[in-house]
C-alpha cells in the first residue's frame, strides 16, 4: 500500500512542468559528460561520494567498474557513470530536494517511470539522439510538440541567451576602449578551481576548463561562445589580466566575476580602463551569468541551435517573453536583504500606445512586468491627462532618471499603491532617448528604503541599454515587413513619399522612347502622339530642371531637421505641378519627374527655346517667397517657411540636333544620348549654385554656344 502510494506520489510530481524542466537541466548537465567519475557525479548533483556508494549497495543506481586486468576477478579503478545513471542521479535528485522523499523510497526503475510521464527518451551513450537498439533498428527521438519548442526555446534560450551575450558585450565596453582593427574579449571560467586566477597567461589559459567567451572582432563584430579549454594559435600576441586587478579587490565586494579574465591583444594594454565603480557594475552584470553556469551548455554549447528572429506584436494581445525575461532579470539583479526577501519587488515595461501625436500626449501601457507586479499587462495605462503624477510619464517626458528614495503616505507619485502595495522607494528609468526620443520607459518599485542607490541606477540604465536594442530590433523587423507585398507591385518604388512624380528611371526612358521614334522615323519630320493621341510634328524639344537652392536648404534642416527639409521638397514638386496649367498653354506637353531630394526636371515637347526660358523665369518668381509644408495630419501641422528660393538650368535640342545624335557615324547608343542630355542638365544647375546665392535661371544661348544667366527681355532694356 505505502509502495502505490509513493508511485502514484512520484508519478504526479514528475508529470509537473517544473519539475520535468529541472530534471531535463541536470539531465543535460550529466550527458555533457559522455561518462564520468564517482567524484565528478558527485559534484554535477550535489551529493556526496559516500551517499552514491549507499545508493548503489541499495541497487537505486548501478554505475560501471572497469577491470585493469581482464583476467583478474575483482574490479578495480574509479566506478564510472554513463548517460542512463547520470539521469537516474538528476531524477533522484528532484525526488529528495522538491518531492522530500527519502532514498529507500524511491524504486529501482525510478529512469522507466520518468520516461512514461515525459516526452523524453532514454538516450544511448554513443547515440544521443535516438533509442538505443532493438534488434538492429535504431528508432528516431521523437521531437518536442511543435508549440511547446518554440515557447521554451524563445523565453529560455533567446531570453538568456540574449542577456548573456548582451551583457558580455557591454561589460566589454566599459572596461576596455574600443580600437577598431583590434580584438578584445572576456573569459568567464565555469567552475572555481584552487589556483591563483591572477596568474593564468596566454599560455595557461586553458587550465581555466570550460569558459564562456565575449569576444569583439576587428569589425567590431560580437562573438559569445562555450570552450571546454581555451586556446591561442598565437599565444604571445596576447596579454591575459584579472577583470578586477589586485589593488582593486579591497575597494569592490568579493563576488564569483571576479575569476573573470581579460584578454587583450599585447599592444593594446593601455586601452583597459578599470576602477572601482567600472568593476562593481561589471560584477552585478555577470553574476545571474555565473549563477546559472549549469545552463551554458544546454544553450550555448556546441553543435545545432534552433535560429530565431525575434519580434514582437505591439498590439495588445500577447505577451512578449523576452521582455518579460528581462523584467524578471532586472529584480534579480537588484539582490536579496539580509532577511533573503528580494530589494526590488517588481518591475513593468511601459511603452507608448502610439508614437505619432507629440511626446508630451503619448499614453503609456504597461506591456511586460516581472512576476510579482500586480499589474495587469495591456490593460495599466498611464494617460498625460490624467496621470501627470506619474513617475514613469514624468521619466518619458523628461528625459530623466525619476526616483524617490522614500515615499510617504501622501506622496503624489504614489499613483498606483492600492494595487502595488506598501512600496517606500520607486524608480522610472526611459528606455534609449540618449539621441532621439525614448522609446519607453522601466518602472520598478520596492518594499524598503532607499532601494535605488546610484551603483543601482547604473545597473537599471545597462539594462534599458539592453530593452532599448530589443525594441529597436522589433520596430525594424515590422517596417522591413510592412511593405513587403508593395514591393512585388512596384519593386523600384522605395520610399513611397514622392509615389505621385514619375522618377529618374522613367525620366531617361521617356528619353530613349522619344529618340527611337526620331530614329524609326528618318525624314525632316517626326510624328508623336500627346496624351489626346493627336498627331503632330515634333520640332524640338527642351527642359527645365529646378532645385532649391544650397543655402535655404542648410538653413532649414539646421533650424527643422531633415524630415522638415523633406516635407519642403515634396511641398515644391506639389506647387510646379499645379502651376503647370497656369504657366504653360501646352501643359499637357509638359512632364514633371522627381529626381532626388528637391530636384525636378521638366520635360517640354515643342517648346521654343526663348519660350521656354521665359516660362523658367515665371517659374521661378511663382516658386520664390514662403511657402507652406504639411508635418503631420494634427491640427495646426502646417509649418509656414519663408524666404524659399530655387535655381533652375534650361537645356534645348532642336529636331536636327536630335539627329545629329542618331547619326549611326557618331556610333551613339540611345543610352549615350541620353545621359548626355542628363548630365547637361546637371551641369547647368550646378553653374546657377553659387552665382548671387542661386535664385537664378541659367539657359543655353545659341549666340555663344554656351550656357548664361537669363534676363528677360524688360530687364535686358
Amino acid at each position: 500500500m505505502m509502495e502505490e502510494r509513493n508511485l502514484r506520489r512520484i508519478a504526479k510530481h514528475l508529470q509537473d512542468e517544473s519539475a520535468q524542466k529541472r530534471v531535463q537541466q541536470n539531465i543535460q548537465r550529466g550527458r555533457n559528460e559522455v561518462t564520468v567519475t564517482i567524484g565528478r557525479a558527485a559534484r554535477l548533483f550535489g551529493f556526496s561520494e559516500s551517499q552514491l556508494r549507499d545508493w548503489e549497495k541499495l541497487g537505486l543506481i548501478k554505475p560501471m567498474r572497469p577491470r585493469e586486468n581482464p583476467d583478474a576477478r575483482q574490479t578495480t579503478g574509479q566506478r564510472q557513470y554513463s548517460f542512463s545513471e547520470l539521469d537516474k542521479l538528476a531524477i533522484i535528485r528532484e525526488l529528495l530536494d522538491e518531492a522530500r522523499l527519502t532514498p529507500s523510497a524511491i524504486p529501482h526503475n525510478i529512469d522507466e517511470i520518468w520516461y512514461a510521464n515525459t516526452t523524453q527518451y532514454p538516450p544511448n551513450n554513443h547515440q544521443t539522439h535516438m533509442y538505443p537498439p532493438t534488434e538492429g533498428i535504431a528508432v528516431p527521438l521523437r521531437e518536442m510538440y511543435i508549440n511547446k519548442r518554440i515557447t521554451d526555446t524563445y523565453r529560455e534560450m533567446f531570453g538568456w541567451r540574449f542577456y548573456a551575450s548582451h551583457v558580455l558585450w557591454l561589460a566589454l565596453l566599459l572596461v576596455y576602449e574600443e580600437v577598431p582593427g583590434f580584438h578584445v574579449g572576456l573569459a568567464l571560467p565555469a567552475y572555481e578551481q584552487e589556483r591563483d586566477f591572477s596568474i593564468i597567461n596566454s599560455f595557461t589559459i586553458s587550465d581555466i576548463g570550460d569558459a564562456l567567451v565575449g569576444w569583439i572582432g576587428p569589425t567590431r563584430s560580437f562573438f559569445t561562445f562555450l570552450t571546454t579549454a581555451p586556446t591561442f594559435e598565437y599565444p604571445s600576441d596576447y596579454v591575459i589580466r584579472p577583470l578586477c586587478p589586485p589593488d582593486l579587490l579591497q575597494d569592490v565586494p568579493e563576488s564569483p566575476a571576479n575569476r573573470t579574465l581579460m584578454i587583450v591583444q599585447r599592444e593594446e594594454v593601455e586601452h583597459i580602463h578599470r576602477n572601482a565603480t567600472v568593476i562593481s557594475t561589471v560584477q552585478r552584470l555577470l553574476e545571474p551569468i555565473y549563477a546559472d553556469r549549469q545552463h551554458w551548455h544546454t544553450y550555448l554549447g556546441q553543435g545545432m541551435r534552433d535560429l530565431i528572429d525575434p519580434g514582437m506584436d505591439f498590439t495588445p494581445k500577447i505577451t512578449d517573453a523576452v521582455l518579460t525575461d528581462l523584467a524578471d532579470m532586472t529584480i534579480r539583479l537588484g539582490g536579496k536583504t539580509p532577511e533573503g526577501r528580494e530589494r526590488w519587488h517588481s518591475c513593468c515595461i511601459l511603452l507608448p500606445i502610439q508614437t505619432h501625436p507629440p511626446l508630451q500626449q503619448r499614453s503609456l501601457i504597461v506591456r511586460a512586468q516581472s512576476k510579482n507586479s500586480r499589474h495587469t499587462v495591456n490593460v495599466t495605462t498611464v494617460m498625460p491627462e490624467r496621470h501627470t503624477s506619474s513617475l514613469s510619464l514624468r521619466a518619458y517626458q523628461s528625459g530623466h532618471v525619476i526616483f524617490r528614495h522614500t515615499l510617504s503616505r501622501d506622496d503624489p507619485m504614489t499613483l498606483y499603491r492600492e494595487i502595488e502595495g506598501p512600496i517606500r522607494s520607486n524608480i522610472a528609468v526611459p528606455i534609449g532617448g540618449e539621441q532621439q526620443q525614448p522609446l519607453g520607459v522601466m518602472y520598478v518599485n520596492s518594499f524598503i528604503q532607499g532601494a535605488f542607490a546610484e551603483e543601482d541606477q547604473r545597473i537599471l540604465r545597462i539594462i534599458a541599454k539592453l530593452l532599448e536594442e530589443l525594441l529597436c530590433m522589433y520596430q525594424t523587423r515590422q517596417r522591413i515587413s510592412a511593405t513587403l507585398r508593395d514591393l512585388l507591385e512596384d519593386p523600384t518604388t522605395v520610399d513611397p513619399f514622392f509615389k505621385e512624380f514619375p522618377s529618374e528611371n522613367e525620366f531617361l526612358r521617356d528619353i530613349e522612347t522619344l529618340l527611337t521614334r526620331v530614329q524609326m522615323a528618318g525624314t525632316n519630320t517626326q510624328r508623336v502622339q500627346d496624351s489626346n493621341d493627336a498627331e503632330r510634328t515634333l520640332r524640338e524639344i527642351s527642359f527645365i530642371a529646378i532645385d532649391l537652392d544650397s543655402d535655404a536648404q542648410e538653413i532649414i534642416a539646421n533650424s527643422y531637421g531633415d524630415q522638415t527639409l523633406q516635407n519642403l521638397n515634396k511641398a515644391i514638386g506639389l506647387r510646379i505641378r499645379d502651376l503647370l496649367p497656369a504657366l504653360f498653354t501646352d501643359y499637357l506637353n509638359c512632364k514633371l519627374y522627381h529626381m532626388y531630394a528637391g530636384r525636378y526636371y521638366l520635360f517640354l515637347r515643342d517648346f521654343s527655346l526663348e519660350k521656354t526660358k521665359n516660362n523658367a523665369e515665371r517659374l521661378r518668381k511663382a516658386l520664390e517667397g514662403t511657402i507652406s509644408v504639411k508635418q503631420s495630419e494634427l491640427p495646426g501641422g502646417t509649418l509656414m517657411l519663408p524666404d524659399v528660393s530655387v535655381h533652375l538650368g534650361v537645356t534645348w535640342y532642336g529636331i536636327e540636333k536630335l539627329r545629329d545624335f542618331l547619326n549611326p557615324v557618331q556610333r551613339r547608343t540611345l543610352s549615350d544620348i541620353s545621359s548626355t542630355m542628363y548630365h547637361s542638365l546637371d551641369f547647368v544647375l550646378k553653374l546657377g549654385t553659387g552665382l548671387k546665392g542661386g535664385n537664378i535661371v541659367y539657359a543655353y544661348e545659341p549666340a555663344i554656344q554656351t550656357f548664361a544667366p537669363y534676363k528677360p527681355n524688360d530687364e535686358r532694356k
